[in-house]
């Protein structure tokens, strides 16, 4: 997905209220999300949305992304899609059959109400096959903001979400956690992203929905946290692993919670996005070259945009024209001061790559024919290269 670089460009929207941090379902008190969520471009994996009637949404490619469900695959859960009034079927393919731990979503602002479903497949089928395995029955999300869904042992190549929509809303966020941890997928997969090569060919890029928005500050990109305002029981790695249901807090007393994450090197960025806690405060976004004695102090840093939220709203992304830099740099200015402690649950730093540079893996194939909506065509996915549903022939005597 990509922006436009023109302008300077500030949105903000409802995330969560403090509370809805408040259940951290990792089980992991000190340490951030170790597993990798697969659903996402840079593993590979695409999505498509199944409409009633058949009608089959992958990508709008439009300037306006709003109801493009590639959006759910992006670093950037700041992003949404609609919920619609009924039954709305998303297919996720991943590159290959992998080991799942976990499914989770943002259903944004708790509006939407209704049910969802999740069913499993190592083969293509159509979105209304009988041969999906479920693996969750019906369940109710109603005013739940964080929805996180154990998944231990499932095994699967597509994964087939149902939600049972009776109040519309905007879902965000969705993972599919598992094999492989970060560490391993960025020793895999990113180090092409980092190289001046990938940089230069940007220049040979002639259509900008041949990028990638590509998340600079995450663990999966060797990003790091080198400095907080204040210190909280949980580790500051939290903020930079892919991963909306771990967050970081700082001293309930910290009257400028601030956050500065150094990137592996020097990159071109264009947008930064964070999912927080912290509520009616001004948010103000660094890049920097360098950092001293005292990285906190951002003096000589250059301020690429700011936004105010209002006391319902503590989602922040903002575009700027694409700079160089090695590190970035977000400081909340609260109006008030909060009894709770303030909480980031992530923090994005995107530059734009070529899809041709980074290393996707298996590239996976269509969902379904375009001639036949909803229902899926030859399936050559498995490792032998043969039907993963051979047709019935009948037996023929000699």
């Amino acid at each position: 997905m990509t922006f436009s670089h023109r302008f300077l460009v500030v949105t903000v929207s409802l995330f969560t209220s403090l509370s809805a941090f408040a259940g951290d379902t990792t089980g992991i008190e000190d340490g951030a999300n170790q597993a990798k969520n697969l659903a996402r471009l840079n593993c590979g994996a695409r999505i498509d949305r199944i409409l009633p009637g058949g009608k089959i949404v992958t990508f709008a490619g439009g300037a306006d992304s709003s109801s493009d469900p590639s959006t759910l695959l992006l670093d950037d859960s700041t992003m949404s899609c609609p919920l619609g009034l009924g039954d709305n079927v998303f297919v996720v393919t991943l590159p290959h059959v992998s080991v799942l731990q976990r499914f989770a979503f943002i259903n944004r602002n708790a509006a939407a109400q209704g049910d969802f479903e999740v069913a499993v497949s190592n083969y293509r089928l159509g979105s209304t096959d009988p041969a999906w395995t479920s693996v969750q029955r019906v369940t109710p999300f109603d005013k739940e903001r964080l929805i996180n869904l154990p998944m231990l042992g499932v095994e699967a190549r597509y994964v087939r979400l149902t939600f049972h929509v009776r109040k519309e809303g905007q879902l965000a966020a969705l993972a599919l956690y598992g094999i492989p941890t970060l560490e391993n997928f960025a020793r895999v997969h990113t180090v092409q992203a980092h190289t001046n090569y990938s940089l230069g060919t940007l220049t040979l890029v002639t259509h900008l929905a041949d990028t990638l928005n590509f998340n600079y500050a995450n663990q999966y990109a060797f990003g790091r946290v080198v400095y907080v305002s204040s210190s909280g029981p949980t580790s500051p790695s939290r903020m930079i692993d892919d991963d909306a249901s771990t967050f970081f807090k700082f001293a309930p007393n910290d009257p400028k919670p601030t956050v500065v994450m150094a990137l592996a090197n020097r990159q071109k960025l264009h947008r930064v996005s964070a999912l927080s806690g912290i509520s009616d405060a001004r948010v103000e976004v660094y890049l920097l070259d360098e950092v001293g004695d005292k990285p906190g102090d951002l003096t000589h840093a250059r301020l690429v945009g700011s936004a105010t939220t209002a006391s319902d709203e503590d989602t922040i992304a903002i575009n700027f024209e694409p700079q160089m830099a090695r590190y970035v740099a977000l400081r909340w200015i609260p109006k008030h001061q909060h009894q709770d402690p303030p909480v980031i649950a992530e923090v994005c730093a995107f530059g734009s790559v070529p899809l041709s540079v980074v290393d996707l893996g298996e590239q996976p194939d269509l969902f379904a024919d375009a001639a036949k909506p909803g229902e899926g065509g030859q399936d050559f996915s498995n490792s032998l290269g043969t039907l993963a549903n051979p047709p019935q022939v009948s037996p023929v005597s000699p």
